[in-house]
């Protein structure tokens, strides 16, 4: 598994104002680099209502551009509501993924967060995500130097030319990324940990086998993208 290790915005104490900018700059790296953009529809087509909830959501991310792919997968109506530890907003529900219940939904998705867990809190978590009849896990950083060194570029000298560009624009985020450079400083910190702390597919294929059963089947498997490949676990409910 990979190395356990201390990130910022798992804390309690983190301000919540520095970690909506650091949430604001991954969604948007996100958006640059469309990692998920391959990950097939995890469920076959059906004309009934779906409700879908996504754990550890952070500040929604990919969800947007997810969720309409595949809508385009079912005739039914694909419902999603997202979750956090940390909501930033009144849309998103307040949910400890370790210490409390999942709601009921069909599906469920984690996208760039399960790392942050150890291997037990993760067999853990796929046991509460297997209740439902579909679900995915998405880790889209893998644990070698090219991915070290590109998560650095990415959120340490590069966040100066990006920054401006993010979306919602302020003022304040500015000046704590040029004058004093917090933000920088803590996306680039939390995203190296975040590469020493990603499972590889190895561990995630040894998950996916513990994780089964005669009613619900884990599968672990690799899907490119144009700077490497998304390790995914896909859960589903066995039809008799």
């Amino acid at each position: 598994m990979g190395l356990r290790g201390f990130e910022f915005e798992d804390q309690p104490w983190f301000p919540m104002l520095l970690r909506q900018w650091q949430m604001d700059f991954i969604r948007f790296s996100v958006s640059l680099i469309q990692p998920y953009k391959k990950i097939e529809c995890p469920f076959k087509s059906t004309e009934e209502s779906q409700d879908w909830l996504d754990l550890a959501s952070g500040s929604g991310g990919p969800l947007a551009e997810i969720h309409e792919d595949w809508q385009k997968g079912t005739v039914g109506s694909l419902k999603l509501k997202q979750s956090d530890r940390f909501p930033n907003d009144e849309t998103i529900l307040q949910l400890d993924v370790l210490k409390q219940t999942f709601p009921n939904a069909y599906g469920y998705t984690m996208f760039n967060a399960f790392h942050h867990f150890d291997r037990d809190e993760q067999a853990s978590i796929l046991s509460k995500m297997s209740r439902g009849d579909w679900a995915v896990v998405a880790e889209p950083l893998n644990r070698n130097p090219f991915t070290f060194l590109g998560v650095f570029l990415l959120t340490g000298p590069l966040h100066f030319i990006l920054a401006p560009f993010v979306s919602p624009f302020s003022w304040r985020r500015l000046f704590f990324t040029y004058l004093i450079p917090l933000v920088p400083l803590v996306t680039c910190w939390d995203g190296l940990v975040s590469v020493l702390r990603t499972p590889s597919l190895r561990d995630l294929k040894h998950l996916a086998e513990q994780a089964s059963s005669p009613e619900y089947q884990w599968q672990a498997k690799a899907v490119p993208f144009v700077f490497g490949r998304v390790a995914i676990l896909v859960g589903n409910r066995t039809r008799p």
